[in-house]
């Protein structure tokens, strides 16, 4: 289906996009405005709840608690106004934000919670530089071997000696303070956006596989260079993913496919006997409790943490996420369990499920087979990393340390986060330029 998806798109005709027109009636307009009062109203609340029961009362909470309702508002009208987008995909981002924000004001003091609410001012910039980027780039193919090469050196700038570093585990950091820049980030999450554009502009060329073949060697690299180097787990099961599901959607080749999942998996039999922190992973998912002090330990408190917050939770602000090591960034997920309870995080796995949805949405209605893969591969990579993590926390699979995307702390991650949402904004404003003109087509022929 995804195939044939893509076919139709391509013979589809690119006429010149006609000026925007802004209906009075916008579809699922009232139920879009239900849901912004709601997310204002929920900032508003849950942050002055959390400043007035501090002592004394926390002047940053009741900033934020003033800021990012007005920022909600201000960012939905005016990217709407300006390129008519899927409004109600952008609220459903804004809430889990705002829900991230919320939990990291209360469990992380004001330090951690400050500076999630200044990386929100470069993550809305990236969002809008994905959108015009996206509306108006033609030839993504041209720039696919520059996209390689950038990201073979992102990739190894945290091995290089005096900024590469670090973080959690992981040899995937890249810290600047010894230059005199206070800045650090991780150069992986970025090489996602670069893979997409890679990865896209390889399979929605129709040129045969020995035409694919470059593509799926860079992301195999890339994969390589996160498991044996940088020790990244939950990175390099996103790229994986990513790559064999885009490789699906675009060729519908199940064989092919079954076989680079084959492939994966005895590459995983393998990296178990051959790296100890990946048979170290996989001792602790079995059996955490066998060291419930030491290696065991995130995962014990964990799902000690989920189940004490039980249905309905434990109240904001009464719970013990200092317990959870991590708890602010791979271990979020246990902490809002235990606060707000289980029903409040199904419910925000249903937000994300509905994320995940109108991708795919925006995905099957895209005029172009590059930008319908661009928007399945954007999707994915948010589904994945979702899976990986809380599967990881809730003992599902082994704990491999991602970040829960829009939620946890991490600069880096909300960032990249945000400008696969810019990109699924951008492809769905080109959506509803094609249903314009076709239906200015249609009057017309009347």
């Amino acid at each position: 289906m995804a195939h044939k998806t893509i076919q139709a798109a391509e013979r589809r005709r690119r006429a010149p996009e006609p000026p925007a027109t802004h209906s009075r009636r916008r579809p699922g307009g009232g139920a879009e405005r239900v849901l912004t009062y709601t997310i204002v109203l929920f900032q508003i609340s849950a942050l002055v709840l959390l400043a007035l029961k501090s002592n004394p009362v926390d002047r940053q909470a009741l900033i934020l608690a003033a800021v990012f309702p007005l920022g909600t508002l201000a960012l939905t009208m005016t990217l709407d106004r300006i390129w008519h987008i899927d409004r109600a995909l952008l609220l459903m981002v804004l809430l889990l934000c705002s829900i991230g924000m919320v939990t990291l004001q209360d469990i992380t003091q004001t330090e951690t919670a400050r500076k999630q609410a200044l990386f929100f001012i470069p993550s809305i910039y990236a969002l809008v530089a994905a959108i015009v980027i996206v509306r108006r780039m033609t030839r993504w193919e041209s720039w696919s071997w520059a996209a390689m090469a950038v990201g073979v050196v992102l990739m190894l700038l945290p091995m290089a000696p005096v900024i590469g570093g670090w973080n959690n585990g992981a040899r995937n950091w890249v810290s600047l303070k010894s230059l005199g820049v206070d800045i650090g980030f991780q150069p992986s999450e970025f090489v996602k956006i670069l893979m997409l554009v890679i990865l896209s502009s390889a399979f929605a060329q129709k040129r045969g596989l020995k035409r694919m073949i470059p593509a799926i060697a860079y992301a195999m690299l890339m994969c390589l260079i996160l498991l044996a180097v940088q020790r990244d787990l939950g990175t390099l099961l996103i790229y994986f993913f990513l790559t064999l599901g885009m490789f699906y959607a675009a060729t519908s080749n199940l064989m092919l496919t079954g076989l680079g999942l084959a492939g994966g998996c005895v590459g995983a039999v393998g990296a178990y006997f051959m790296f100890d922190h990946v048979k170290k992973r996989v001792s602790i998912w079995i059996n955490p409790w066998s060291d419930p002090i030491d290696s065991g330990y995130q995962i014990v408190q964990a799902l000690i943490a989920i189940s004490s917050g039980g249905t309905f939770g434990l109240g904001l602000g009464l719970g013990t996420p200092r317990m959870i090591p991590y708890y602010h960034t791979d271990f979020i997920f246990a902490a809002i369990c235990e606060e707000f309870g289980i029903l409040f995080a199904v419910l925000m796995l249903i937000i994300y499920c509905f994320i995940i949805m109108r991708g795919l949405k925006i995905s099957l209605e895209a005029t172009s087979a590059y930008h319908s893969l661009m928007a399945f591969g954007a999707t994915l990579m948010l589904a994945v990393q979702t899976f990986v993590i809380v599967g990881g926390v809730t003992k599902l699979i082994p704990l491999t340390g991602v970040t829960l995307p829009f939620i946890s702390a991490g600069g880096s991650s909300l960032i990249s986060c945000m400008m696969q949402v810019g990109i699924l904004l951008g492809i769905s404003s080109l959506n509803r330029q094609q249903r314009v003109r076709a239906m200015r087509e249609g009057a017309g022929a009347l």
